[in-house]
């Protein structure tokens, strides 16, 4: 015969032989309902970037439409930066309306209607930022089929300037050489989807140049030429200043103690790997510091 398990029986015996005794100074409590209240919930949590005021839903009044959407005419005096903050706005606002609006759907309720209206103000101001960003590569597009003509002319006559200026470390000296760079290389400031070709190479090559017949003269550091695309580099990042000229050429000199020079074939794929380090090590500066519970 198959022997059948059973689970053990000694402590149900032994409940009803003496009974099951509860201490007399045990003082039971009511039980705690569940409530909101009982939630707490931190004033920074980011899941509240999707309520309008820290609310379920927004009031009547606050779903009235309050003025008009942006025009493109508006948005044309806007910056790069501030466009690309407001499509950020609008596209948050998006979230919060169209959250508010399937719930609406759910109860069969009239405002849903006072949600599409505006939502359709948020998409058509979004619209118009696409526009204006369209207008503005194509204004760029443009400028660069205008560049292969005139570009060595145009180039030629800015170095003139920038070398017979005076003072050349003021905003407004940054400010030409960064669009400079930006509208005929391609390269931005902050390297955001930044490419590296040819048209890289040359824009650093050109920019460098500008800081080097610059400073070099009023450097301590002395440097006949640039001898590779990693010299040329180092300028690039850091020679806008004298004194950042003259670490720039610190470090020159420490790079030429290695006895490394890059072959052309090669440029391409060094530069990648620089630009990628500064990512990388800008990245790591802007990542909070976390911290571990003991």
């Amino acid at each position: 015969m198959v022997g059948i398990a059973h689970f053990s029986t000694a402590a149900t015996r032994l409940a009803r032989a003496s009974g099951y005794r509860v201490a007399s100074n045990i003082k039971l409590r009511k039980p705690i309902l569940p409530t909101i209240d009982n939630i707490k919930v931190r004033e920074d949590h980011p899941l509240w970037e999707f309520f309008y005021k820290k609310s379920f839903v927004r009031s009547n009044e606050d779903l009235e439409i309050q003025g008009r959407s942006w025009t493109v005419q508006d948005l044309r005096k806007k910056s790069f930066e501030d466009l690309h903050a407001l499509w950020y706005v609008c596209l948050k606002e998006m979230n919060r309306i169209q959250r508010e609006e399937i719930l609406y759907e759910d109860i069969s309720s009239s405002k849903v209607q006072q949600c599409m209206n505006l939502e359709d103000s948020i998409k058509n101001s979004m619209l118009s930022i696409k526009q204006v960003l369209s207008e503005r590569e194509a204004s760029l597009r443009n400028a660069q089929s205008e560049f292969k003509i005139i570009g060595d002319e145009y180039l030629q006559e800015f170095k003139s300037t920038y070398l017979e200026s005076e003072n050349v470390e003021t905003d407004e000296w940054f400010d030409k050489l960064e669009r400079l760079q930006y509208a005929i290389y391609g390269i931005n400031s902050t390297y955001e989807s930044v490419v590296i070709n040819e048209d890289f190479l040359n824009g650093i090559r050109y920019i460098s140049s500008l800081y080097f017949e610059k400073f070099q003269d009023k450097c301590d550091i002395k440097l006949e030429s640039l001898k590779d695309i990693v010299e040329v580099y180092k300028i690039f990042e850091n020679g806008s200043t004298l004194e950042g000229f003259k670490v720039a050429c610190e470090g020159i000199l420490e790079y030429r103690n290695n006895d490394l020079v890059i072959p052309a074939s090669k440029e391409i794929m060094v530069i990648q790997n620089l630009v990628d380090e500064k990512i990388n090590e800008a990245n790591q500066i802007a990542e909070p510091e976390t911290t571990h519970a003991n």
